[in-house]
């Protein structure tokens, strides 16, 4: 988030807060009045105590472009009340500033560490790991609606492993396995101090739950990819070398055999074609 997109946030937290205050005579929530003169311009209301500082006519018009506030014009003053978009910007905000896991995050670390030693760190076999991590991540976190919040992720990250999330973070919306679910962004700063851009929120689409789950829709290619994935992280894993050795055959013979050959086969076995 920029520092003008931080104001900007800072400024509309501000009124929110303000314009939830009910009057103390009428017991109404009344509209904040930014009051016009010659002299200049100021903002007041009876929830502050004094008025937040940095709000301009251009700040505040900016915002209700976006769709952040309403603004009833008059001749003197204008009236503003935050509207309900710009109340969920808030929520979000806050979602988002708040930096403590609301789950164990060892899985999408340790998924992290071996994506990153990967030969090709964004192949889809080292990226599922991650994309399965944070799925688990949410799963334990109380399937929050509103997916999750990524800053608590990456910063859990060493600082040489952040430029790669954020890349990854980016690979899986473009393959439509995850979709920003909110309005504001972050980022992340690496070892060396590289800026990397990350939604605050994103969720689970359709798409990942047929790659993970086998949900219906899922197609044949994508099942023998998932597979493979899955194959390739289980030899990594496995300690007994009888079993590893078994494990890495069956993933050299679906590549010799091509994604293709196997994911006709696969296709054949879904529609009954075999028994």
């Amino acid at each position: 988030m920029t520092q003008g997109e931080q104001n900007e946030v800072d400024v509309l937290r501000a009124l929110v807060e303000a314009h939830s205050q009910r009057h103390p005579n009428t017991g109404d929530r009344e509209p904040i009045m930014f009051l016009r003169h010659l002299g200049g311009s100021h903002i007041q209301h009876h929830g502050w105590a004094e008025p937040p500082s940095g709000i301009d006519e251009a700040l505040l018009e900016d915002m209700h472009a976006k769709g952040l506030i309403t603004i009833d014009y008059r001749e003197h003053n204008w009236n503003i009340t935050p509207t309900e978009f710009g109340r969920a910007v808030v929520d979000e905000s806050e979602r988002i500033a708040n930096r403590q896991p609301v789950a164990d995050l060892k899985q999408l670390i340790t998924a992290v560490e071996a994506q990153n030693q990967a030969p090709n760190p964004l192949a889809w076999p080292a990226v599922r790991p991650v994309l399965a991590a944070m799925r688990t991540y949410w799963q334990q976190g109380g399937f929050s609606k509103h997916g999750i919040q990524l800053p608590a992720l990456g910063e859990a990250l060493p600082d040489e492993q952040r430029a790669l999330f954020a890349a990854t973070i980016r690979a899986l919306i473009q393959g439509e396995y995850l979709a920003q679910t909110g309005q504001l962004a972050t980022s992340v700063a690496d070892d060396s101090g590289r800026i990397s851009q990350l939604p605050g929120e994103v969720a689970f689409t359709e798409k990942a739950h047929s790659i993970l789950d086998g949900w219906p829709g899922a197609a044949p290619e994508e099942l023998v990819e998932n597979l493979l994935a899955v194959v390739a992280a289980k030899a990594a894993e496995e300690s007994d070398p009888g079993r590893k050795r078994r494990l890495e055959t069956l993933y050299e013979t679906i590549r010799e055999l091509g994604v293709s050959v196997t994911s006709e086969v696969i296709a054949k076995v879904l529609t009954g074609g075999m028994v």
